[in-house]
């Protein structure tokens, strides 16, 4: 067969213009490339989406399965806007976050289910249960029967001169994904103010950064009774190599030669860490919690309930860093897939009235694909 193919020039050139189609149809017909969805409904769409992080992009994926259709929103400010590397997600070790969201948006935009508006929702209003509105920045008004908010947080960055522009190169917030990546330091610090202003807490980072460099020491920023109550709890935990440091920072600034970071007091002598370590607070956006009246934590993250994640509120669901104390890529893949199926789960064919094979595949481009 290869021969004869080879033989001929007519059947070659055949051959080589049908290939040439196909990329052609692929490529520069996305239309063509993408099945239809043939069953739109007076809405905009099943699911209104808003956040198009790892949690929002997990829940979509999870609901193409059902054949819902949604739109997601994305005011593209991810809560890693440094692109730092990521860990802890299998597959994606030491890879760009920003790559991970583009091959997913990619991945569902190819489904014919989902559509992207890259814009901030401003406004979500409930009409009932299975009617939301949400306003776009460009004043552009969707409308959807359920809402997942997958919107994620930002950092609230402590009172102390120079700490942004150290972070987050050289103050870590999580040593499970930045912490390998400083192995064999010289030593390092625990800012204990904050989401580690506990006792408790500061000596559980203080021992995860000890597996990292050869001293450790906790800064209470000024708060002597705190540092007293580490220091009580640090002899009872028999803990010797962790020292305590009361003293309030005055400034934080990089030393350009070893990349190591200093810390300036209100007195006493410099300290030189190779890298501190800080959980900062975090902020959910207040304007849609508000609007929606959806009930929040101690912490300002939404409070949901297992296994779906749904909301206080009916028909919306939360995933993600705004709705869990644990804000990281997998916990938000994780929330994610489960509030979709939640989401799925409360629109049965009843309520969508959608057909059981919603989608339509050119045949033309289908053939020209399955036969390259």
């Amino acid at each position: 067969m290869t021969l004869s193919i080879v033989k001929s020039p007519a059947v070659l050139i055949f051959t080589i213009g049908v290939c040439l189609l196909s990329y052609t149809f692929r490529f520069w017909t996305p239309n063509l490339h993408r099945p239809t969805l043939t069953d739109k409904s007076e809405l905009d769409a099943d699911v209104l989406v808003i956040g198009g992080g790892p949690a929002g992009l997990s829940g979509a994926l999870t609901l193409v399965r059902h054949q819902h259709d949604m739109i997601i929103f994305d005011n593209g400010r991810p809560r890693n806007q440094w692109d730092t590397p990521l860990h802890v997600l299998p597959t994606w070790e030491h890879r760009s976050p920003s790559q991970l969201r583009e091959a997913s948006r990619r991945e569902l935009q190819a489904t014919g289910l989902v559509r992207f508006v890259d814009e901030k929702v401003v406004q979500v209003e409930k009409i009932h249960d299975s009617l939301f509105s949400a306003t776009s920045s460009s004043g552009a008004v969707w409308s959807g029967k359920k809402v997942m908010l997958a919107t994620g947080v930002d950092f609230i960055y402590p009172d102390i001169p120079g700490y942004t522009e150290n972070f987050p190169e050289r103050i870590l917030h999580c040593l499970f994904t930045r912490g390998f990546e400083f192995k064999g330091s010289a030593s390092a610090g625990i800012i204990a103010a904050d989401l580690a202003s506990s006792p408790p807490h500061a000596i559980i980072l203080g021992e995860d950064a000890g597996k990292f460099a050869e001293n450790v020491t906790v800064y209470t920023n000024g708060d002597a009774k705190l540092a007293g109550e580490i220091s009580e709890l640090l002899t009872q935990k028999g803990e010797n190599n962790i020292s305590v440091d009361d003293r309030q920072i005055k400034g934080i600034t990089r030393e350009l030669q070893t990349s190591n970071v200093k810390l300036s007091f209100e007195r006493g002598p410099d300290r030189i860490e190779s890298f501190l370590v800080h959980q900062s607070a975090t902020r959910v956006s207040r304007e849609i919690v508000v609007q929606l009246g959806l009930e929040t934590n101690a912490r300002g993250d939404i409070v949901t309930s297992m296994p779906f994640y749904q909301t206080n509120v009916t028909g919306v669901f939360a995933a993600g860093d705004s709705a869990s104390p644990f804000k990281m890529i997998p916990n938000a893949i994780f929330q994610g897939s489960n509030a979709g199926a939640g989401v799925a789960r409360d629109l049965p064919r009843r309520i969508t009235k959608n057909r059981v094979n919603r989608l339509y595949r050119h045949r033309i481009h289908g053939w020209l694909t399955d036969w390259w």
